[in-house]
This record gives C-alpha cells, sequence and structure tokens, in this order.
C-alpha cells in the first residue's frame, strides 16, 4: 500500500509542474487502483459510504453516455486532499521531537486553584497544538487535564474535556493554512487565503473570549484538590510568576514558526500560482526539515518522523475510499445535466443571502448528525456554488464554509474529533455532541454575522 499511495502522490506532485495529460491519466489509474486494493482494509462504515458514492457517480458516468476509457480522467479530483493527508505526519513530528508539546503541557499545571482556571489553560493548549498535531492533539492533552481533575465526578471530568479541548482545538483548524475544510474554502471561492486571516483572526479572538468566559463561569465553582497543587511546588525553581523563561520561549517561538509557514505558504502560491491547496502540500515536508535543522534536532527527527508516516501511510486506507469515491462521484455530478437542477434552490437563495448562509449552516450540522463527513458536503457545495459564487460577496460565502464546516468538529457526533473524544472518556459521541451543540451553533453563526456584514 505503501508503495501504490506514494506512487500516486509523487505522480501527483510532479504534474503540478510539467502539466502532462498523460501523467493526469496515468495518476487517474493510480488512484482507481488506490481504491480499489483499499476496499478491503477499509472499515464497514467507510466501505459502505465509499461504494455508495462511487456506485452513484458510475451510474451517472453511465448515463452520461461517456466511453470509459475517462473513468481515470474522473478520479483525480480529490487526490490533492489525500496528497495534504500523505504528508502531515511530517509536520506532526516536529512538534513531538521539538518537545513543544512537553512545554505547552506545562501550562496546565502552573497556579492553578480551580477547574474555571484550567479551562481556559487547557483551551488554549488545544489551540496551540492543534494546528500542527491536528487530531493527535486530544488524547495527548487529555492524558494530562484528566492529572488535574483528581476528585471531581466522573459526568463533570467529561464535560471538561469535551468542552475545553474540542473547542481550542477547533479554533486552532480555523487559522490554519493546514486546515481541509480552510483550504477548500479558499479554492472553491477563488479568494486568495490573506484576504480572509483578519476576517479569521478577528472570528477566533470573538470565540477565544466567549469560549473563555463560558468555561470559566461553568466551571469556576468546582475548587482543584490539594494534590493538585503539587505541580506547583515542582516547577518552583523556575516559576516566579507562573510560567518560565524557557517555556516562554518554546511557545513564542511555536508561534514564529506558524506565522513563517503561512508566510511562505502565501509567497510561494503567489509566485507559482498553483492553487492554494497544492502549495501547502508542497511546502510541509521542505518546511519541516528546515525547522528540525534551525533547531537541531534533524536525526531525531528523520528517527522519530519516518516510522510515524509509514503507520499514517498505511492508515490512509479509510481516506482513500471515501474521498476518491466522493471525488469520482462530485467530478461526474458536476459534469452532468443533474447540476442545473441542484443549482436551482441554491440560485434562488442567492437573491436573499441570509437565507443561503443559514441553509449552509444547518447544512453542515444537519449531515453531520447522519454522519456525513464536512469535508463531502464541502466537496458537493464546491461544485453546487462555483456558478453562483460571485453573484454575492465570495469572502462571505467563505467564511459561511469555514465556520460552518469547522463547527461540526465539535458537535458531529461522527466527526473524528467528537468520535476519538469520546472513545477516549468511554462515552456515547451524542453526549460530547449535545455538550458543544450550542457553542457549534454560535461558531457558525458568528461567520454568518461577519459575512452578513461584509456583503
Amino acid at each position: 500500500m505503501i508503495v501504490l499511495y506514494s506512487l500516486l502522490i509523487i505522480c501527483y506532485f510532479l504534474n503540478l509542474f510539467i502539466h502532462s495529460t498523460f501523467l493526469t491519466y496515468i495518476i487517474g489509474i493510480l488512484a482507481l487502483f488506490s481504491l480499489i486494493f483499499s476496499l478491503k482494509a477499509a472499515t464497514r462504515l467507510y466501505k459502505v459510504v465509499g461504494i455508495i458514492f462511487f456506485v452513484t457517480g458510475f451510474f451517472i458516468f453511465i448515463y452520461q453516455q461517456r466511453s470509459f476509457t475517462e473513468v481515470p480522467l474522473y478520479m483525480t479530483t480529490t487526490v490533492s486532499l489525500l496528497a495534504v493527508f500523505y504528508v502531515l505526519p511530517f509536520i506532526n513530528s516536529i512538534i513531538i521531537v521539538g518537545r513543544y508539546d512537553q512545554q505547552v503541557n506545562k501550562l496546565l499545571r502552573v497556579r492553578i486553584h480551580h477547574l474555571g482556571q484550567l479551562y481556559y489553560r487547557s483551551s488554549f493548549s488545544a489551540f496551540l497544538l492543534g494546528g500542527f498535531l491536528n487530531i493527535a492533539t486530544l488524547p495527548l492533552l487529555k492524558t494530562v487535564v484528566q492529572k488535574n481533575l483528581v476528585g471531581e465526578t466522573q459526568n463533570i471530568k467529561n464535560r471538561f474535556i469535551s468542552q475545553s479541548l474540542l473547542r481550542g482545538y477547533s479554533l486552532s483548524l480555523l487559522i490554519s493554512p493546514m486546515e481541509l475544510l480552510v483550504v477548500l474554502s479558499v479554492e472553491y471561492t477563488h479568494v486568495p487565503y490573506p484576504v480572509y486571516l483578519p476576517w479569521l483572526i478577528l472570528i477566533t479572538a470573538v470565540l477565544f473570549i466567549l469560549n473563555w468566559v463560558i468555561g470559566f463561569k461553568s466551571f469556576k465553582r468546582y475548587e482543584l484538590p490539594n494534590e493538585t497543587s503539587d505541580s506547583k511546588t515542582e516547577t518552583q525553581s523556575t516559576t516566579e510568576t507562573g510560567i518560565n523563561t524557557r517555556m516562554s520561549r518554546k511557545i513564542f517561538s511555536l508561534l514564529l514558526y506558524l506565522i513563517g509557514f503561512m508566510m511562505i505558504i502565501v509567497l510561494v502560491n503567489h509566485i507559482l500560482d498553483m492553487g492554494f491547496l497544492q502549495t501547502v502540500a508542497l511546502i510541509i515536508i521542505p518546511f519541516s526539515f528546515v525547522w528540525a535543522l534551525s533547531i537541531r534536532r534533524l536525526k531525531s527527527y528523520i528517527a522519530y518522523c519516518l516510522p510515524l508516516w509509514q503507520i499514517r501511510t498505511l492508515s490512509l486506507t479509510n481516506n482513500m475510499v471515501l474521498f476518491l469515491s466522493v471525488g469520482f462521484f462530485t467530478s461526474n455530478l458536476n459534469d452532468s445535466i443533474f447540476m442545473d437542477s441542484i443549482q436551482k434552490p441554491f440560485e434562488y437563495l442567492t437573491t436573499t443571502p441570509i437565507l443561503l448562509f443559514v441553509f449552509i449552516q444547518i447544512l453542515f450540522i444537519g449531515l453531520a448528525m447522519i454522519g456525513f463527513h464536512p469535508l463531502v458536503t464541502i466537496s458537493i457545495l464546491g461544485g453546487v456554488l462555483e456558478p453562483i459564487i460571485h453573484s454575492i460577496n465570495p469572502v462571505s460565502i467563505g467564511l459561511v464554509l469555514m465556520t460552518s464546516g469547522l463547527s461540526t468538529t465539535i458537535a458531529g457526533p461522527f466527526n473524528l474529533s467528537v468520535s476519538l473524544t469520546a472513545n477516549l472518556l468511554s462515552i456515547n459521541s451524542y453526549k460530547v455532541s449535545f455538550w458543544n451543540l450550542g457553542y457549534a451553533l454560535i461558531m457558525s453563526s458568528i461567520g454568518t454575522i461577519i459575512a452578513i456584514i461584509l456583503l
């Protein structure tokens, strides 16, 4: 599988520069083989969903009376998404090797007296690590946070972890140039990422303040047991005011690397003009190696990264099945007579943009509740909205797509982040979803409000 997946991604990267029709066809064939061979190893849910999308797309393909030799050409739509999944372990690894996670975790142990204080520390830690470690942030921080919750009831522990970590994590994704929902929104609206960034920072800041206020008021009445104050004595020699100098430098450098990463992506995308998603996928590996070299940990980085990359690549089977089948379906749908009928309701809603924005909000949350992945939803919406995207401000549509899509990361019971949190806490994923549904609606609604202001 590693060889097949690697061939697919390497050919894709190569074709970004040579633009060969022949190589595009080869990529389509490799994608088709990747889908077929991944089916056996995929979990049942992904297998069923993948087959449904592929079969539906194939019926559209046959209905349009296309030649079977054209099948590979309709398999390449979502390879760019898979390329990002393929390279993510390289930047995930640098956070561990650089020990940034350890320094961020110390934030949770310094001068904490009640759960209200621990709440915003936990959310901030999830925010700092989420953009780089992605989903691996949740199990990492859950273990640390749980140590500070000794003596609390199980229900309080579960609600605290579900709300503080998931909300902080979701906000890190909102401004991350590696988050696929953000990247796809940029691609579909044809608006540069720097145009979105100030608005995303504003939305993130507002949501952060709301999250901290809500969390502080909800949990401040729960005093931490005396045992947790041991963490204060452990760091007493270096924590006169709570956070030692080394910790501050490490966190500051992490933020600098994140800003540098964003700037390099914007610059390279401007020079090469190959698409934001493609630029992100291309930049991750060289940026990660330069980062490791700059902190003098290149050898340990390579030793840690390569095994992790192999494990993650082998685990791409579910993503291969889902996104290749969805790509085949959406590319056929976009190139069919059915698209006109699907677009008509959206064309009607463009006359009243607020209805369109609210509809997109409800669509993301509603479909997430029954198991639709937000990347599937946005992939379908991308084709549907394409002809009408410029009839209203595309920045407004992009912000609604981003905030509505990412709201499912804290409230979609079948979403990976929610289901993983539920699994870590040994509770029902709908319970985690229920605890965060109100905040998810606030998140998407703030995006909608900003979008309306920008009209």
